[in-house]
């Protein structure tokens, strides 16, 4: 058994930086004494937990299984330690959340709005990724919300709310481009085309290239891979290339003029948003209230009604 969650610190913090010697200086402790936690967590669990190389340290398979619980733990009693500390009135909160370009577009800058408005003194750390890094950082307890298109649920991943929201991805050009003259435009038409995409096997790559493998075609090799959307806003709507966007990055402000769908009637995927937490743990009080506001802030979008702030 694990009596000291001290030694699940020390653990986390050698897998963080690679070495007894770089992990006892964060610690501000001796490598002597780091040296002897470990040495205790090993007993304790009857097995070794890191290989020893000359150069520094690397996770045994044991050390492997330990991981996400020793994350866990760790961050589950400083979340504890917090939620006692606001009561007190020594903190006010934190929340981290992580979010897909277009919800950061759209309903999480009203979700947070209405949050601090209750909650004053909140603090909100938000993070930008694709879903499935979203997942990747839930899964390691650097977020405790993702916002994000819809996945299969695991066992580190548990689905809190499916929006109801949707919005569809569309080959898209800038507004100038001699493309939207064309009459009868199919995807045969677009090939040849300089294209900026985001990286292979992430989610709208893969979703765009499904599009042209059903339809009997090669999908065509981007000239710029890149995971910046305003680097794809930009090379679009001022260079001349095409890409693949979803509405609410479309009409973006600086591009709603600038950059419009192609009219390519099997060139539209709609796409379907959710919440998501960590099965296991605790949800905080603030983040409760931020899932209520998201889902407000959906319902303000379906139905076209004005943003607003503080308790309804």
């Amino acid at each position: 058994m694990i009596r000291d969650l001290g030694q699940l610190q020390a653990f986390l913090a050698i897998i963080q930086h690679g070495s007894v010697g770089r992990a006892a200086d964060a610690l501000c402790v001796t490598q002597s004494a780091l040296t002897r936690i470990i040495q205790r967590l090993e007993e304790q669990v009857g097995v070794p937990l890191f290989e020893r190389h000359t150069r520094g340290m690397t996770l045994t398979s044991y050390g492997t299984v330990l991981e996400p619980y020793a994350a866990h733990l760790v961050a589950e009693s400083a979340n504890a330690m917090g939620e006692m500390a606001a009561m007190r009135g020594l903190k006010k909160g934190l929340v981290r959340v992580g979010s897909v370009a277009s919800a950061l577009e759209t309903i999480l800058p009203q979700a947070i709005d209405r949050l601090l408005v209750q909650w004053p003194g909140l603090q909100i750390s938000v993070s930008e990724g694709i879903t499935e890094e979203l997942a990747i950082m839930l899964a390691k307890n650097e977020i405790d919300l993702a916002v994000a298109f819809l996945l299969p649920e695991t066992e580190d991943l548990a689905l809190v709310s499916e929006s109801g929201w949707q919005e569809g991805c569309h080959i898209v050009a800038a507004s100038g481009h001699p493309l939207h003259a064309r009459q009868g435009l199919d995807l045969a038409d677009v090939i040849t085309e300089k294209w900026v995409l985001p990286p292979k096997k992430l989610g709208p790559r893969e979703e765009w290239q499904r599009v042209f493998l059903a339809n009997g075609l090669v999908p065509p090799q981007p000239a710029v891979e890149t995971r910046s959307v305003s680097v794809m806003r930009s090379l679009v709507a001022r260079c001349g290339f095409l890409s693949w966007l979803p509405d609410a990055l479309i009409s973006a402000a600086g591009t709603a003029e600038a950059i419009r769908p192609l009219m390519i009637g099997c060139a539209h995927v709609p796409r379907h948003f959710a919440i998501y937490r960590r099965r296991h743990g605790i949800l905080s009080a603030p983040a409760v209230k931020l899932v209520e506001e998201l889902r407000h802030a959906v319902k303000s979008l379906a139905t076209g009604a004005a943003p607003d702030s503080g308790s309804e």
